[in-house]
């Protein structure tokens, strides 16, 4: 896009799509911060997602009308995907109650973003990790309409963000913006931030190799160009990248 195209056209719509659970002050706290350091707030639309069975939440944010997840075990990501469902924003962010927000994190978001005529999803840090699995999903609307959902369905939690990193790079849809970095307030980073039921609900260490099954099951290829042997840590490697490896074994052998 040229100077005078961006100069002359109307602001992105960006939608917060925000998943919460059992908590009565910690989501809308999160709701104002995001909207208040927007430049142009006018331009954000916020949706919130919640489980039926939440009667803290249905209380605590009656007034912004939520989406209602009915069906019972869709976890985090059917939120996430309802709320993403019923948005209208051009760029869709990825909101948690533990995220803080940049000074103008609407007008960062955009200008990295660029066109949005092709499928796009941004990579920003968290200041911790340091590897390739994608701390946020944040993504216009033509990648979501490209893959089909907000976040992989076949989830409730768990690699629910492997699959949505993985399949990002793997598609070479990924903007680089890892200089911007956002706080994470989460008791992984933090030991003063209480691990509440939401946290355990999320992080179930019982659910980790029946996500993992699933995920290797689905995207196979993984295996050998996502994860790190021996390691937690996830590194994308290119198809080519990873044949030339082969490559290389071989003459070795």
């Amino acid at each position: 896009m040229g100077f005078f195209s961006r100069l002359f056209s109307k602001p992105a719509k960006i939608s917060l799509i925000h998943a919460t659970r059992g908590r009565a002050d910690r989501p809308l706290s999160a709701r104002k911060l995001w909207l208040d350091a927007a430049s142009k707030p006018e331009r954000i639309e916020h949706v919130f997602a919640i489980d039926d069975d939440d009667e803290i939440c249905k209380a605590a944010l009656a007034e912004f009308k939520p989406h209602v997840v009915t069906e019972i075990g869709k976890g985090c990501v059917g939120a996430w995907n309802l709320a993403a469902e019923h948005s209208t924003g051009d760029i869709l962010v990825q909101l948690s109650d533990d995220w803080l927000p940049l000074p103008g994190w609407d007008d960062l978001f955009e200008q990295r973003m660029g066109s949005l005529r092709k499928p796009k999803v941004l990579r920003i840090s968290d200041g911790h990790r340091t590897d390739d699995l994608l701390c946020m999903a944040i993504l216009n609307r033509k990648r979501m309409e490209q893959q089909g959902w907000f976040l992989p369905p076949a989830y409730t939690g768990i690699y629910s963000d492997d699959e949505f990193s993985f399949r990002a790079f793997d598609d070479d849809c990924v903007v680089d913006a890892r200089d911007l970095v956002f706080t994470h307030e989460h008791p992984n980073y933090d030991s003063k931030i209480e691990m509440d039921e939401t946290y355990r609900r999320q992080n179930d260490n019982a659910k980790y190799a029946e996500a993992k099954a699933i995920f290797l099951e689905r995207n196979p290829e993984a295996k050998k160009r996502w994860f790190v042997k021996d390691h937690w840590e996830r590194k994308f490697i290119t198809k080519d990248a990873f044949a030339e490896m082969k490559k290389k074994a071989v003459k070795k052998s």
